[in-house]
């Protein structure tokens, strides 16, 4: 079988420092020294490696070369990639320039950003001349930020439209006042994910708010930094690319393309939810190991989601579940998933939609290990949230001309708006024509932030609009009486199934 190319391309401050990170445990996983791109003498390197690298040089002094493109509006984040990298990435490969976006979508869309596009394309063209069968391009960027919000989406919308073949899969990620203070974050991320339903093929949504709160809860982190957070990310996105980089038993997918086809049911739904397992502490990982159960219930429990939703309250559109590593335990595994199947509530127009893997060729951090991808209505109350928070800015026109400034028009903000408020009805009409295959339970009221009443989290500053006003972004919140209203439990469901 031919075997697909992909190509990772990191925008703004957190794609950059994600992409860092991930192409790190990349080499590592294919035993490619991760400062020279070099294997011991004689060797090479484990796995599909060609998925993601390309080969230079002669047999004596073989180079292993990301296929990749790191972008920043400003240079500080790529030189501490590049000061950390050594000669493993072509020095071609970073952009950047003197000066930020300033936290501003247009900036990077339509200003700065559009002056720097030529050259991005280049960049990116010159990798998919490089492939012998583009498989597809990730994107890594946060929504929150002007780099990887505008310029982020303006590279996807460009090779969308350049390029319709190529899939492209962006990997999101969703700000969080409990990670950052930036007060417009809210309309950044609304122009983005409107760019995202429009342009996108698949779209991976990565919460700071859940990530935040998984690290608190998990690894007993009073303040988790960022670095700690993205650790989380990356997580996920070796296990999601593990089966194109390794053979296995029934692997999910070997391309971007297969995700796009067996994971999205129809244009508009196609943003996904992830979550991985064990959530051991990396430095703990070589103590502690959990049991194949123990780990599909952590996957699949709402506290563990890197999402700020409650999965199993909504609707399973689609799944794909991959383990890596060494699975001495497959009947169990097995097992356990097909009961699971049993209680998940799935929808009845895509019966089918589960898909199931293994990969022999454990990650970085632990023996064995397990990612989930999901498309589920649930996804909608992380859009609510968000949408929520842009109302609030936007009916005073909140740093409004900070954004008219760079040609965005009142029109052209209300259209984006609506654009971000359709995939929550969307999602929402999704789970309403489910029809009744598997469990479930009763629809349960929005989740708790668990960092709310278990941890000293951050507190975010009010967003000031006047020197007397105060708009405060919207977290997931308690009831009335300050209890938490908890969402249906995986574990929930599994026991009644045992007791009935």
């Amino acid at each position: 079988m031919k075997v697909n190319n992909n190509i990772v391309v990191c925008v703004g401050q957190a794609g950059v420092q994600i992409g860092g990170a991930l192409w790190r445990d990349f080499c590592l996983e294919h035993g490619i020294d991760p400062t020279s791109g070099q294997v011991p003498a004689g060797g090479t390197p484990k796995g599909d490696w060609i998925s993601f690298f390309s080969r230079f040089g002669d047999d004596a002094e073989k180079n292993y070369v990301p296929r990749t493109v790191f972008v920043d509006l400003e240079p500080s984040v790529i030189n501490e990639v590049k000061k950390n990298s050594g000669t493993l990435f072509n020095p071609a490969c970073f952009i950047s320039s003197d000066e930020g976006a300033g936290g501003n979508f247009a900036v990077g869309n339509r200003g700065r950003g559009g002056e720097m596009l030529p050259t991005v394309m280049d960049r990116i063209e010159g990798e998919i001349s490089k492939c012998d069968n583009v498989g597809g391009i990730m994107i890594l960027h946060s929504l929150g930020g002007g780099s990887g919000s505008g310029l982020g989406c303006l590279v996807i919308e460009t090779l969308k439209k350049k390029y319709p073949e190529i899939p492209l899969m962006s990997c999101a990620v969703i700000p969080s006042p409990q990670v950052s203070s930036v007060v417009t974050e809210p309309y950044n991320t609304v122009f983005a994910l409107s760019v995202l339903k429009k342009y996108c093929d698949a779209c991976l949504i990565f919460d700071n708010e859940a990530l935040f709160n998984i690290a608190v809860e998990n690894w007993g982190i009073e303040s988790p930094d960022v670095k700690e957070l993205n650790s989380l990310i990356t997580e996920v996105l070796t296990g999601v690319t593990a089966s194109m980089r390794f053979s296995g038993f029934l692997t999910v997918e070997i391309s971007v393309r297969e995700y796009v086809t067996n994971l999205v049911p129809k244009p508009g739904l196609h943003f996904m939810i992830t979550s991985a397992s064990p959530l051991t502490p990396p430095d703990q990982s070589k103590f502690e190991e959990l049991t194949v159960t123990q780990m599909i219930d952590q996957l699949f429990d709402a506290d563990n989601v890197f999402a700020e939703c409650s999965p199993m309250d909504g609707r399973f559109l689609s799944t794909a579940v991959q383990y890596r590593g060494v699975m001495d335990d497959k009947p169990q595994a097995d097992a356990a998933l097909a009961a699971l199947r049993t209680k998940l509530p799935l929808t009845s127009w895509i019966p089918t939609a589960f898909k199931i893997g293994y990969v022999d060729e454990p990650g970085v951090h632990h023996r064995k290990s397990i990612v989930l991808m999901a498309n589920n209505t649930e996804i909608a109350r992380v859009f609510e949230r968000i949408c929520n928070n842009f109302d609030k800015l936007w009916e005073r026109k909140a740093f409004a001309n900070w954004y008219f400034s760079e040609g965005m028009t009142e029109e052209e903000i209300s259209e984006m708006r609506a654009t971000t408020g359709d995939l929550i009805d969307i999602y929402k009409a999704a789970e309403a024509s489910g029809g009744g295959s598997g469990g479930g339970g009763k629809k349960a009221a929005k989740p708790v932030s668990k960092a709310a009443d278990s941890a000293p989290a951050k507190k975010a500053p009010a967003t000031v609009v006047e020197e007397s006003e105060e708009i405060e972004p919207e977290a997931p919140a308690a009831d009335a009486g300050g209890k938490e209203d908890r969402p249906v439990r995986l574990r929930d469901l599994v026991n009644q199934g045992k007791n009935s």
